[in-house]
C-alpha cells in the first residue's frame, strides 16, 4: 500500500495557534523577549487572504499574521510566514515583500516578517528582497531559521514543542518512501515525549503533529500505536493514552472517507485543498461530509473552506 504524503502544512499551522510564543522563544528569542505576554495574542489569518488572494488558490505552506503588545506599550503586528515546501520557490523573498508591504500600507503599523525555511536544499537561504537604480533603493531583509541547520542533538534536549516538531519534520522528510523506519522513528519519538515529561495535554497534542508528519497506511498505523502504547507501559507503567490513540484513529478514517467523497463528486482535490481539508477538527469533518451533497465544484469546498476559517477567527 502506498505511504500517504506527510502534511507538513497542517502540522505547522496547528503547531504555531497552540503553541506561538514557545514558537518565537525557540526560534526568534528577541522577538519573544520584546513582546508582553500578559496580553493576549490575536490570530488574523483571514487578512492575510484579503491582501493577497492571488496566493490563496492552491497554496502550499503556512502563513500566520498575530497582533501582539510590546513591551513598552506600542501595538504591533507581527507577521508569521512559515515556510515548509521542500522545493525551492523563487517567488519566495518577493512574496515575503508584498506581504510586509501591504500590511503596512494598510495599518500603518510596525511589521516584523520571520520565516521558517523547512526544505532540504542546504544552498537554498532567501532572507531579503530589494532593488536599486538611479539612486532609488528598497531593501527588506528579514530573520530566517533554516531547519536543516539545527543541531538534532540540542533540539532533543530542548523541552519546547517546536523542538519536537522540527524533529518530527525531519523524520518525515528523512523517512519518505521507508514506511519501516517510519514506525520506528514514531516510537522513538514518542518514548523521548514521555521521558521528557511533558504534561498529558501537551502530549496529546505533540501526538497529533506526530500523526501529520509521519503519516501511515492503516496496517502499519495500527502497528505503530500498538508499539506506542507498550513503549507507555514501560516508560510511565500506565497505558494513560489510549483514549487519545483511538481517537486519533476514528478521525483518521473520517477524514479519508470524507476525502473520498469530495474526490469522488468533484474531481481529483489539488494539494492544497486536501491539505485544507486533513486538518479540519472532527466536527468540522462531520458538517463538511453534509456539505459536500450541496457542492457542484471544486470552488464550491473552498468557499466552504474559507468560512470555516472565519467562523474560528483565523
Amino acid at each position: 500500500m502506498e505511504q500517504p504524503a506527510s502534511d507538513f502544512d497542517g502540522a505547522w499551522k496547528y503547531a504555531l495557534e497552540q503553541y506561538f510564543a514557545p514558537f518565537l522563544e525557540l526560534f526568534f528569542p528577541d522577538a519573544f523577549a520584546a513582546i508582553d505576554w500578559s496580553e493576549p495574542v490575536a490570530f488574523r489569518d483571514t487578512e492575510l487572504q484579503q491582501i493577497a488572494p492571488e496566493d490563496q488558490e492552491g497554496k502550499q505552506r503556512v502563513d500566520k499574521l498575530v497582533q501582539v503588545r510590546r513591551l513598552d506599550g506600542t501595538p504591533a503586528w507581527v507577521f508569521v510566514h512559515i515556510e515548509v515546501q521542500s522545493q525551492r520557490d523563487v517567488a519566495f523573498s518577493e512574496r515575503m515583500f508584498r506581504y510586509h508591504a501591504r500590511l503596512y500600507d494598510r495599518d500603518r503599523v510596525p511589521v516584523v516578517s520571520l520565516a521558517v525555511l523547512g526544505d532540504e536544499e542546504a544552498g537554498w537561504r532567501p532572507d531579503r528582497f530589494g532593488y536599486a537604480l538611479w539612486g532609488c533603493e528598497l531593501a527588506l531583509r528579514f530573520p530566517t531559521v533554516k531547519l536543516l541547520d539545527l543541531d538534532a542533538a540540542w533540539l532533543k534536549q530542548t523541552r519546547n514543542p517546536f523542538a519536537t516538531l522540527a524533529l518530527l519534520h525531519r523524520d518525515a522528510q528523512e523517512t519518505r518512501g521507508k514506511p519501516t523506519e517510519r514506525v520506528l522513528r514514531k516510537a522513538a519519538r514518542y518514548r523521548a515525549l514521555l521521558v521528557q515529561g511533558y504534561t498529558a495535554p501537551d502530549v496529546r497534542a505533540l501526538l497529533r503533529l506526530m500523526e501529520h508528519l509521519l503519516r501511515l497506511d492503516p496496517t502499519l498505523a495500527q502497528e505503530a500505536r500498538a508499539t506506542m502504547r507498550q513503549v507507555e507501559l514501560e516508560v510511565t507503567g500506565m497505558d494513560t493514552f489510549v483514549t487519545s490513540f483511538e481517537e486519533i484513529g476514528r478521525a483518521e478514517g473520517q477524514r479519508e472517507i470524507v476525502l473520498r467523497q469530495l474526490n469522488r463528486k468533484l474531481g481529483q482535490l489539488p494539494e492544497g485543498l486536501q491539505a485544507r481539508v486533513v486538518v479540519l477538527v472532527p466536527e468540522a469533518l462531520l458538517a463538511l461530509s453534509e456539505a459536500l451533497l450541496d457542492f457542484a465544484t471544486q470552488s464550491d469546498l473552498s468557499v466552504w473552506l474559507d468560512q470555516q476559517d472565519a467562523g474560528q477567527g483565523t
